[in-house]
């Protein structure tokens, strides 16, 4: 939900989901462990554990991804593979939140690539992970992902018909407040909005969105996007980028009251002329 990043993000208790207090002894805070209380008027796990929430003891902690020598900072599906695909459950280095309903979350093998499947009926969840770096050195950002089921009357522009199969979101903590003050870049496949609409949500001023796809006729095929994250930063929000510190996956179809389904491959941020990179399945076994 494109509404759903407003309504996630422009409530306090949203952001305080997303980042935590910063550490006054660095020049630049890290993440620190956060947490959320769930707000009314959402629905709450039950006792039965969904497959949003399969964990693995065993795991080391989740990394931040830094750079590497070629100027890239990859942003994968899931830091450790498991053995065996597909693999409910959220991937290792992600969190989960789930605003509506139970998540449906898996890794899968999918034309040759290993991709996060996101499924949605009448739900609505994110999964974010920590990524801090300067926007400004690191200002493309490209990711790869296939709809295969959009919500029928998805509307961006609409607030009672604001869903979207797959949505990408950049997190900008302002501190020293990121609990009021944060930004909030998103990039949305949206059912009928035209690409290039953008929405700043009139009840989230902070949350900004470009529609970068749209409609039925590319799905059920890979389509990779570019996106130069600092030049549209500069021209939705007037003024230079600030650090990121995460970013979020999201599906939802709560408003409309459908189904939909997207499968994502990994994030990377690339520095001015750097060549993205997709792993190919096979390196990640």
């Amino acid at each position: 939900m494109a509404a759903g990043a407003g309504v996630l993000l422009s409530n306090p208790r949203h952001r305080a989901f997303y980042f935590g207090q910063p550490s006054r002894s660095a020049a630049f805070p890290p993440p620190t462990p956060f947490a959320l209380p769930m707000p009314s008027g959402f629905a709450t796990a039950t006792a039965a554990p969904s497959v949003g929430h399969v964990v693995s003891a065993s795991l080391p902690a989740p990394r931040v991804p830094v750079p590497d020598g070629q100027g890239r900072v990859r942003v994968p599906i899931t830091d450790d593979m498991p053995g065996h695909l597909p693999a409910p459950g959220t991937p290792h280095g992600w969190e989960l939140k789930e605003f509506v309903g139970d998540a449906s979350v898996e890794l899968v093998r999918n034309e040759g690539r290993v991709a996060l499947r996101l499924r949605s009926d009448r739900t609505s969840f994110a999964l974010h992970r920590d990524v801090v770096l300067d926007v400004r050195q690191y200002s493309t950002l490209a990711w790869s992902w296939k709809v295969t089921r959009l919500p029928t009357a998805g509307d961006v522009r609409d607030p009672t018909r604001d869903d979207q199969a797959a949505q990408v979101y950049v997190i900008f903590p302002r501190w020293p407040a990121p609990q009021t003050s944060s930004d909030v870049l998103g990039y949305v496949w949206d059912s009928h909005a035209p690409i290039g609409t953008t929405v700043k949500n009139a009840k989230a001023p902070n949350v900004r969105i470009i529609v970068v796809e749209s409609g039925t006729a590319r799905l059920d095929t890979w389509q990779r996007q570019v996106r130069n994250v600092a030049q549209d930063y500069q021209t939705l929000f007037g003024r230079p980028a600030p650090r990121v510190g995460k970013v979020a996956l999201m599906i939802d179809t709560n408003d409309t009251g459908g189904e939909a389904e997207a499968l994502f491959g990994d994030l990377t941020f690339l520095r001015p002329g750097v060549a993205g990179m997709e792993i190919p399945i096979t390196m990640l076994r």
